[in-house]
């Protein structure tokens, strides 16, 4: 009884050690690569509901690939845009979740069973302010991750 209380300790104690180093995403102080033009525009679709933002960012290396972009507590694929000047631009688009939905607001409680709680489990590993991003990139083989502070919207 005394090896499994010990054993149940080690293995609370190292569970916790393990959670706490699982932060790999530390950020480069220095990239590999110049970032010209960073801006996001937003859009509306068609259907109620349907919006989002496509943030672009050019950049001076071609070697370099990017890979992810987060942003306003969301994540995104960056994809390379392609152009008959040889730019390097990317560009990733995340759609805000749907917001509108049927609600039964009730002064009596039992009324609104079955309403949908809000999905707030998707969290980035980052702490960003609303005009901040961090890219994700490969560099030597290895991700890499960049934040860029001051990304301005396009209002074109």
């Amino acid at each position: 009884m005394k090896k499994l209380r010990y054993l149940i300790s080690f293995g609370m104690l190292a569970l916790l050690f393990s959670c706490g180093s699982t932060s790999n995403n530390k950020l480069e102080k220095h990239l590999p690569f110049n970032i010209h033009n960073a801006f996001y525009t937003s859009w509306f679709g068609q259907q109620p509901g349907a919006k989002g933002y496509t943030i672009y960012l050019e950049i001076d290396n071609s070697n370099i690939t990017l890979d992810s972009i987060y942003f306003r507590n969301m994540s995104a694929k960056l994809e390379k845009k392609d152009t008959s000047i040889g730019e390097n631009t990317y560009f990733g688009t995340f759609k805000m979740p749907n917001s509108i939905k049927n609600y039964v607001l009730h002064s009596d409680s039992k009324k609104e069973f079955g309403n949908q709680l809000p999905d707030i489990s998707k969290n980035i590993p980052f702490s960003l302010t609303k005009n901040e991003a961090v890219i994700s990139f490969f560099s030597k083989n290895k991700i890499n991750y960049y934040k860029i502070s001051g990304i301005k919207e396009d209002n074109k």
